[in-house]
């Protein structure tokens, strides 16, 4: 499921701004951009976004900030110190003059050593969890928002199915007789009808028939939509399950359609099917 949201933390003279995004994918997968001083508590922030998230693709990245500089030097004093009595040494050996000078002391390599401001882990730890908290509470705002919307224009997809249902189940007590009529029809086209044993033709018809029934599908039919609709009402990751349900219900229309004699069921397995596809695109941006 498709989601964001955005968290701000401070702490002394730190801030940090993190953003969490998702978008549909089978299983849950990570592309986490941290600051380097925050690399290490990478764990930490999957460890927690796997207790609300089930799947999805999810891109968190982050900005550190400081109110003064994270950098500080150190200054060599004795290495410049060696480095000075050696190059006046040298001076004298060559007989050259002494020119040092403080800017051409700086100059020299290894004189300074930049480093990082060290920030103690629960320092880092504090920063993370607080923007992380707010990241989370606003993602997880915007997935329910969209979590409704779907679960409301799926439900509103059973009704069109339910329907469509009552159409199939209407016409399939017609099932025999339309049969009976059809075998009739052929028979006197092939002018054969006279030549047919009329219990033979009953007992043929009424094997047809019950190859042909659908009423065992129609209640599975119906049993999966009623599955399908409470699951929808829970409030818990149901989206494999709406997944199986569907291919089960996707199975039942199929088979409902190749034994189908009537048109008017024809129809409607067509637009259960129509339906009944763009549900299973749909639950993809479920958990």
């Amino acid at each position: 499921m498709t989601g964001i949201g955005s968290g701000r933390a401070k702490v002394e003279d730190l801030s940090l701004n993190l953003e969490l995004r998702s978008v549909n994918h089978r299983f849950l997968d990570f592309a986490v951009r941290l600051p380097t001083p925050l690399s290490d508590l990478e764990p930490r922030l999957r460890q927690r976004i796997e207790k609300v998230v089930d799947r999805g693709r999810i891109t968190v990245s982050a900005e550190l900030q400081a109110r003064h500089s994270q950098l500080t030097v150190d200054f060599d004093k004795e290495y410049l110190q060696d480095f000075v009595k050696s190059a006046r040494s040298l001076a004298r050996e060559l007989k050259v003059e002494d020119d040092l000078s403080l800017s051409s002391l700086l100059a020299v390599e290894g004189v300074f050593q930049r480093r990082e401001r060290e920030i103690p882990r629960k320092l880092r730890e504090q920063l993370l969890d607080q923007a992380l908290d707010q990241a989370l509470e606003r993602f997880q705002s915007m997935r329910e928002k969209e979590g409704r919307k779907l679960a409301r224009d799926l439900t509103a997809r059973l009704g069109r199915i339910e329907r469509e249902l009552k159409v199939v189940r209407k016409h399939s007590t017609s099932m025999g007789a339309e049969l009976r009529q059809r075998l009739e029809q052929r028979l006197k086209a092939a002018r054969a009808k006279d030549a047919v044993d009329p219990q033979r033709m009953a007992q043929e018809v009424a094997l047809l028939a019950d190859r042909a029934t659908i009423s065992e599908e129609v209640e599975r039919l119906e049993s999966h939509i009623g599955q399908f609709r409470e699951s929808l009402e829970q409030d818990l990751p149901v989206a494999k399950r709406l997944g199986f349900l569907l291919q089960e219900m996707h199975r039942e229309v199929n088979t409902t359609g190749s034994k189908a004699v009537q048109l008017p069921v024809t129809n409607a397995v067509v637009r259960m099917k129509e339906e009944l596809e763009s549900m299973r695109e749909q639950i993809q941006n479920l958990e």
